[in-house]
């Protein structure tokens, strides 16, 4: 397998180099940008200047890509695999915009990996194929041999082997249960700083959060124990973080009379009542798969609100799916399925949601300034699709279509800037990543 680094520092700084030596199936490995004579001889890499990249036969290549504002080069490429390697926003980035286009990037990817623990659980909500590029662990995993030279790998590194691995050959590998391996391997973590931290309520939510993913049990017991130590300590504003996850639990157990009854004790806006009385219908009708996609919705495991959603036939399923899927940024999906649901704008003007609201198909309602800044989608309606075709236009290069879609739904006046402000200082961070590449001396 041939292997393209899209960087957002230079071939001095780049974090991942030890796992560049543990790339299975190594062949031929590209990195974008500049590299000195004796840089290439000590790494065996070659580089590739920025105007050579559209030169490449992407279909042959894995990306390893470190940076979201490499996501136009990406959907130009057409890689036959995608890595996103997420980061924390660095300093000097805008953090909106960052966090908006590192959601995208890891939607389009096959695999995403990343060394924040804070990243890695909110991934594992969005998708499946996350590994944690760290670890606790203290015994060696495996072993790896690339030429002369045999590594001992730690827990993540034998999983991101396997990880890369099982794209390409996923009925040998078994991936999915390394990427299992490594969720136990941080529930078993916190569990035993559970016994040598046991007043710390962060610890065992930590512990449950983990047990939750796997689907054991015992997630329960560790959440009711965070529960009460934030109660001890005088945190009473614990009934969203903490109570509720309850009803995602017994959601994930089949009781979902209990979860949609614990979900109610935190309901307090308008918004999360009216959901509370949807609740009750589905589960008064019969509707158990619609339910049982709401509570992981509102409990953020958006992940498996789609699984269950995808797998259901009836119709009101649709629009849930659709606002799941903008919800963690899978917007080429979501455009998709308004196009095969004809939901659009002409035909279907907006989309009933839980809690009373719509998603705008259309039209020129007001602009929502949190979403068209990029700091994401709110839990409910808001989300105009206009805005979101809009942006994939522009992450395609269209960029005259993306003017039009986003002159459709914010018309000429004030909420437009906000627009084309945002693909303004897109088009910069593009541009001062690859002049930063360009600028390393070859």
């Amino acid at each position: 397998m041939n292997y393209l680094i899209l960087s957002r520092v230079s071939w001095e700084e780049y974090p991942y180099k030890r796992l560049l030596d543990l790339l299975p199936e190594r062949a031929d490995i590209c990195f974008a940008g500049g590299m000195t004579p004796e840089q290439q001889a000590c790494s065996g890499i070659r580089p590739v200047a920025m105007t050579e990249l559209n030169t490449l036969d992407g279909g042959s290549f894995t990306l390893l890509v470190s940076s979201p504002y490499w996501l136009p080069d990406v959907l130009a490429l057409q890689p036959a695999y995608t890595v996103a390697l997420l980061e924390p926003c660095p300093e000097g980035e805008n953090e909106i915009m960052w966090e908006k286009y590192s959601s995208l990037l890891a939607a389009r990817a096959d695999l995403v990996g990343t060394v924040s623990e804070r990243l890695y659980l909110e991934q594992n909500l969005c998708r499946p194929k996350v590994v944690y590029l760290s670890g606790d662990y203290p015994l060696s995993c495996g072993l790896h041999r690339r030429g002369e030279r045999l590594f001992f790998l730690s827990d993540y590194e034998e999983v991101w082997t396997r990880a890369l691995t099982g794209l390409w050959q996923p009925a040998c590998t078994g991936a999915g249960d390394w990427l299992a391996i490594q969720r136990r391997l941080r529930a078993d973590f916190y569990v035993s700083m559970c016994g040598k931290m046991p007043h710390q309520p962060t610890v065992h939510y930590l512990a449950a959060t983990y047990l939750y993913l796997l689907g054991d049990e015992a997630a329960e017991r560790y959440l009711a124990k965070s529960f009460e130590l934030m109660l001890l300590h005088d945190y009473t504003d614990c009934l969203h973080s903490h109570y509720r996850f309850f009803s995602a639990i017994e959601a994930k157990k089949g009781n979902l009379a209990l979860a949609v009854a614990q979900y109610e004790i935190t309901a307090f806006t308008e918004e999360e009542r009216s959901t509370a009385v949807q609740m009750r219908r589905w589960l008064d009708s019969g509707d158990s798969g619609l339910l049982q996609a709401e509570l992981y919705r509102v409990n953020e495991d958006v992940a498996e609100a789609i699984r269950v959603l995808e797998n259901l036939p009836c119709p009101e399923a649709q629009p849930l799916l659709l606002q799941n899927y903008i919800a963690s940024f899978q917007w080429e999906k979501a455009l998709q399925l308004q196009r095969l649901s004809a939901l659009s704008s002409s035909e279907a003007g907006a989309v009933p949601l839980p809690g009373g609201a719509v998603l705008q198909g259309g039209g020129t309602p007001p602009a929502s300034t949190a979403l068209l800044a990029g700091t994401g989608i709110p839990s409910y309606g808001g989300a105009q699709l206009p805005v979101i075709e809009g942006t994939m236009h522009l992450l395609h290069g269209r960029r005259h279509a993306a003017i039009r879609s986003f002159l459709r739904v914010a018309g000429a006046g004030g909420e437009a800037r906000t627009l084309f402000a945002e693909m303004a200082d897109l088009e910069e961070a593009v541009g001062r990543l690859k002049g930063g590449a360009d600028d390393e001396q070859g």
